[in-house]
């Protein structure tokens, strides 16, 4: 597949040389100097929100040779200077997806957890000031996995007990449990009951029907968790908005992504984010939700001690990752330290990813389709596992309102996030709750990466 536009042909009359250098096909001019570049601004995937904070202070510090602390390249210090977690459906928008304005020249960096389908590759693409002039321009490059913790806040009185190595003071869902809780099947806590699963308290009543909390806006948590739901069910469920859908057609798009099982009768925050999600069910007694890992911690309500964790009301679950069989289950839990007050990493390491119909990740390039990329209902480790993305174009001239000076930021801001060397971003962002991009990928994202041009 081409990754660079052809040049444009131009045929009306015949230009001196000087002014013919003009129309020098969008992507086709050579790399500009490393931290030569001028200030970017990202938007998306609340999933990113930490990682961000801790990158683009990095990236301007960092003596690793592909980063801009003022020593490497033209010594220029350009920066990410602000990112708006709003969603990936929120970021997506700023490439010109759901019909939004296209706003690339401002917001270059694109996160998010759900990588564009076909139609919206399309659509990003149509905003080409010469529609066609720069074909598979977007490039869909992980950055980083995430694991996507299942958060709990028992009703009031109660605490929670399992017999499962491990899963004290908690509980533990198998994955027929976690789909069926999501689109409906159950509704009490009672009927939560493998591995010894029970609540316990004096004045608990296991009886109390729970609340289930999803995402208010398109989400790309929502994407990864639904993707999994389907590995666990295939039929097609009655959902919001008069929609028949699977789970994995549930997962794309508007208004796909944010419409539930109707028999699930969701419950939403006020606010958008997987913050603001985390904050809803600490805030719910008897309640249930998703959220990722760095949300969760962040959040602190499900991990301290006396506030969170093993033993009292609050909690994230451990989900079983020895496929879908009842016989002799065994679970993991989505932080490789268990439901802890410090840091940690996501627990994916070695994840295989599908497109959940058995055929192996990844795609061919990074300008190729990723939005079905899924895990296994088998890992060695956590399940609900997933890539986050950072968006870029391999032409940013062929659209409107962009600059070289952003696209060479782009370009350097997503080489160094990915570099797995000390001082590089992958390396960074151990023990923060992340886990670095399978190692069988980094040299495919990379080359990605270095596709980002004017």
């Amino acid at each position: 597949m081409s990754l660079v536009s052809a040049r444009r042909i131009i045929t009306a009359c015949v230009l001196p040389a000087a002014a013919a250098a003009m129309f020098v096909a969008p992507g086709a001019a050579s790399a500009a100097q490393q931290c030569s570049g001028e200030n970017i601004k990202g938007a998306g995937a609340s999933t990113q929100k930490l990682l961000h904070e801790l990158w683009k202070v990095q990236f301007n510090t960092s003596t690793n040779k592909k980063a801009c602390s003022g020593t490497q390249g033209s010594k220029g210090k350009p920066a990410l200077t602000e990112y708006q977690p709003e969603g990936s459906g929120f970021g997506l928008e700023k490439y010109g997806v759901n019909g939004h304005a296209f706003e690339a020249g401002t917001f270059s960096y694109v996160g998010t957890d759900e990588a564009p389908n076909k139609k919206q590759k399309e659509e990003i693409e149509g905003n080409e000031t010469v529609k066609g002039s720069a074909p598979e321009s977007v490039q869909s490059i992980p950055v980083a996995q995430v694991a996507i913790t299942i958060i709990m806040h028992l009703p009031t009185g109660c605490t929670a007990t399992s017999t499962a190595p491990g899963a004290a003071g908690r509980l533990v869902l198998n994955n027929t449990t976690l789909e069926s809780i999501f689109k409906g099947g159950i509704k009490k806590w009672s009927e939560i009951k493998e591995s010894g699963d029970k609540l316990e308290g004096g004045s608990c009543n296991a009886e109390t029907p729970f609340k289930v909390f999803v995402r208010k806006d398109e989400s790309g948590t929502t994407h990864i968790i639904k993707k999994y739901l389907g590995l666990i069910d295939g039929g097609v469920l009655a959902a919001e908005g008069g929609l028949n859908a699977t789970w994995p057609e549930l997962s794309e798009g508007k208004p796909n992504n944010t419409s539930w099982p109707t028999a699930t009768a969701v419950e939403r925050p006020t606010a958008n984010g997987g913050g603001a999600l985390a904050s809803a069910v600490a805030g719910a007694p008897s309640s249930i939700g998703y959220v990722a890992l760095a949300d969760a911690r962040k959040n602190g309500g499900f991990s301290k001690t006396g506030v969170g964790g093993p033993g009292t009301e609050k909690f994230w679950a451990e989900v079983q990752h020895s496929g879908l069989s009842s016989t002799k289950p065994t679970y993991a839990d989505p932080s490789t330290n268990g439901d802890a007050e410090a840091l940690a990493n996501a627990n994916c390491l070695k994840e295989k990813y599908t497109n959940g119909k058995g055929t192996r990740f990844p795609p061919a390039s990074t300008a190729a389709l990723w939005n079905e990329v899924t895990t296994e209902t088998k890992e060695s480790k956590y399940t609900i596992c997933g890539l986050t993305f950072g968006l870029g174009l391999s032409a940013f001239s062929a659209y409107p309102g962009t600059t070289s000076g952003v696209a060479t930021t782009e370009e350097n801001y997503l080489v160094w996030a990915l570099e797995p060397k000390a001082g590089g971003g992958q390396q960074l962002i151990k023990n923060h709750d992340f886990e670095p991009v399978p190692s069988s990928l980094v040299k495919e994202a990379t080359a990605g990466a270095k596709l980002v041009k004017f």
